[in-house]
């Protein structure tokens, strides 16, 4: 058994090596051959000024905009446009390099039954269609604190007539601390769709199954739905939207399942480091006889678009 369990860790390990080594070898030979037309086309434009008599200045006859503008998804979103930015900066399939700060406390009827969780969440485009999030959270609840267990997910992006689908790979690394820990290697396919054919709002869902594949064989297993409905209005002051905390269903402990119901509002503030500010108030169903919960969600990311550019 602990064979078998050591072989499918290597043989996943070695699945995400060589996804990540394929994606990194495709970005530098889309960057090789950029430079090579940016080169072509440079000397090009060199030399149409020397017949015209003029003089050629390639950092700023090369970019007009001040902030070199940074595609994302389909919409052609850039730092220097503020309302594109926000609509890039509420959209998970945005390829956006960000630094997501969540910060929610969680309690009940009973006041001994409270949670503060804080969860950091780059989002790393990886190339022009694939985003990794890393997600680690520190969690203190019962006068303990510790971190969580790492998270993974890396999703594929495709562009449709409708807007953008995605399939991969999620994963849990067990690192957290003996409070927070499952004790167990995971892993499930990854979905998402964005439905952008409206420019005031975009709606969608992102969902992933983990199953438990290595670990303590004393933990108790893994088998969890998770999913999130998304729906974003921008309006003139900012954007409102549901609750972007996550549903599950926990197949392996009698289909417990808990559904967060609420809303979010939120607003871009433009510059050189963009900021994405928002606060959302939500209220969680639990099955099985478990009290339900309610809450309050504080994010605060802050946006590079000039970073991890492809």
């Amino acid at each position: 058994m602990i064979r078998e369990r050591i072989s499918i860790r290597v043989i996943l390990t070695l699945v995400l090596l060589s996804l990540a080594s394929s994606t990194w070898a495709l970005d530098a030979d889309d960057q090789d051959s950029a430079d090579g037309s940016k080169k072509d086309t440079d000397s090009k434009t060199e030399g149409a000024a020397a017949a015209a008599g003029g003089n050629f200045d390639p950092p700023n006859d090369d970019h007009v905009n001040p902030v070199p503008p940074v595609a994302t998804h389909a919409t052609g979103a850039s730092a220097s446009d503020g309302a594109s930015l926000a609509e890039a900066a509420t959209d998970p399939s945005a390829i956006l390099t960000q630094f997501q700060n969540f910060f929610w406390t969680t309690g009940s009827s009973d006041d001994k039954n409270i949670s503060n969780t804080y969860l950091l969440q780059p989002v790393l485009p990886l190339s022009k269609n694939n985003v990794l999030r890393p997600a680690l959270p520190v969690v203190n609840t019962s006068g303990k604190t510790g971190i969580g267990d790492l998270f993974l997910l890396d999703v594929f992006l495709n562009q449709v007539k409708t807007g953008t689908w995605g399939w991969g790979i999620a994963g849990s690394v067990p690192i957290g601390a003996d409070e927070f820990t499952t004790d167990k290697w995971q892993a499930g396919p990854t979905l998402l769709y964005m439905n952008k054919t409206n420019k005031k709002y975009l709606w969608g869902i992102l969902g992933y199954n983990q199953w438990s594949f290595a670990g303590k064989s004393s933990a108790t297993d893994v088998n969890i739905l998770t999913f999130q409905p998304i729906f974003v209005y921008h309006t003139g002051w900012g954007y409102w939207g549901w609750t972007d905390q996550t549903a599950t269903v926990d197949w392996e402990n009698d289909n417990r399942t808990s559904i967060p119901l609420g809303l979010r509002f939120g607003k871009v503030y433009p510059g050189k480091t963009p900021l994405n500010a928002a606060v959302g108030f939500y209220y969680t169903l639990n099955n099985k006889g478990r009290e339900n919960t309610f809450g309050v969600k504080f994010t605060a990311t802050f946006i590079k678009p000039t970073w991890l550019v492809h």
